[in-house]
């Protein structure tokens, strides 16, 4: 939807504060065409967040008194108010029903069978009138929000409205934000302090287009899961587990020998043999998900993590869980006072408050964080010298990112010696 044209409803996001135009005079038309006089309003300029949405009850700050108010000469009987239709969000405007202006009309010549034409198609030639009333844009500062109208004198009006955080609504897919009436005018029994306005209701709910039964496929089909993926139980004990990534750094495969046989296969020049058949049904699904939905993709990466986190939260209440049990088994502090009268400690009479739950619990969990984050540490300056972790050996073992590192680092030592040797066997000459 172009927000150069005015529209009835309000879109998903602040897409109106970019221009689709290089410039003011792009796509502008001669002066002697007939044209819209609306001025071109730079990006910049354009309201963000539009507070007033069609279906709103307004008053017209600018005008007329015989449009404005409602005996038409002051504002002693109360203001009249207007509901918006639609709104112009590149150009800063509102249509307000009942605010019209004459618009000049095409007056159709008769055409040359009209005697022939019967009696209700000569009445539409001969009563053509030469002015239409259209809607007439009114700038969004001229306009100020109905709070409570009364049809009279004691109509409330919002004279300062503020807005919320902005945030994304799940539920209509869509930014939104809370308008909030910080002053009201009007009215002897006029609420004071901020106060939440409810947005307006739209007069037909939108709903999300249909796919065409012809060109698209239906939803249903559309979310039925067809792609069964194997687990990873059948594939550990094959050949093909060596071709599975066990995490999100390890490459892709590199033996491709059971693809090339399954394109052999496809082209007629080999059959599959009853082992290849087994282990290309077995693996060209994860071939797919794995090329169609790669496991580098920033949601998954994203699901990788927020997994990682929620292991870690569960492990880190686990672990507070499990040392308060211990600590209670073992007397919640009973042999405390024992030990404290001692003669070698040296701390006789001096009040030692026993620990309570919550203190063993953060315990534990500090002590956790700490273990975790060297832990952390511990991996993160492996993995930058290029070692990677065996589970043969149980430990880290150099890659070959880490003999690239020793190798450039061996280049290094030997240039420095070289650059010492030169120098220690130049001579000056007389």
């Amino acid at each position: 939807m172009s927000t150069a044209e005015p529209i009835s409803r309000i879109p998903r996001g602040l897409h109106h504060i970019i221009s689709t135009k290089p410039n003011k005079f792009a796509h502008k038309l001669l002066s002697r065409l007939p044209h819209a006089s609306n001025k071109f309003v730079q990006p910049r300029d354009r309201v963000r967040k539009w507070n007033i949405r069609p279906g709103d009850k307004v008053r017209l700050l600018v005008g007329t008194p015989e449009q404005k108010f409602i005996n038409q000469q002051d504002a002693t009987e109360g203001w009249k108010t207007f509901t918006v239709k639609q709104v112009d969000l590149s150009r800063n405007r509102v249509f307000l029903e009942g605010v019209n202006n004459n618009r000049s009309n095409v007056i159709h010549a008769r055409p040359s069978n009209y005697d022939s034409l019967q009696e209700s198609q000569k009445q539409s030639y001969n009563d053509q009138k030469n002015f239409v009333p259209t809607m007439r844009p009114v700038h969004y500062s001229n306009v100020q929000l109905c709070y409570d109208d009364q049809k009279g004198p004691n109509s409330s009006f919002v004279s300062r409205m503020k807005t919320g955080r902005t945030h994304f609504n799940v539920k209509s897919q869509r930014l939104d934000w809370n308008r909030i009436a910080a002053r009201i005018s009007g009215g002897s029994d006029a609420p004071t302090g901020p106060l939440s306005l409810p947005w307006p209701k739209p007069e037909k709910q939108y709903q999300h287009p249909k796919p065409d039964d012809d060109l698209d496929t239906a939803n249903n089909v559309a979310v039925r899961e067809t792609l069964v993926l194997p687990g990873l139980e059948a594939i550990g004990n094959t050949h093909a587990a060596d071709l599975v990534p066990q995490h999100i750094n390890a490459p892709a495969p590199s033996d491709t020998s059971f693809s090339d046989a399954y394109i052999n296969n496809l082209h007629g020049n080999r059959p599959l043999r009853k082992e290849e058949s087994e282990l290309v049904d077995l693996l060209m699904p994860l071939y797919l998900s794995d090329e169609l939905s790669p496991r580098f993709g920033k949601y998954k990466t994203y699901k990788a993590y927020r997994s990682r986190r929620e292991a870690e939260e569960l492990e880190r209440a686990e672990a507070g869980k499990v040392a308060v049990e211990e600590w209670e088994l073992s007397g919640k502090d009973r042999g405390l006072k024992e030990v404290m009268e001692l003669d070698e400690v040296g701390l006789e009479g001096v009040f030692i408050k026993p620990r309570t739950r919550k203190e063993v619990r953060e315990a534990a969990i500090t002590e956790f964080d700490l273990e975790n984050e060297s832990m952390r540490k511990e991996v993160n300056l492996n993995v930058r010298s290029g070692k990677v972790w065996s589970s043969q050996v149980g430990d880290w073992i150099d890659g070959p990112k880490a003999q690239n590192i020793a190798r450039k680092q061996d280049r290094r030592e030997r240039k420095e010696r070289k650059a010492l040797d030169r120098l220690a066997n130049r001579k000056l000459e007389a």
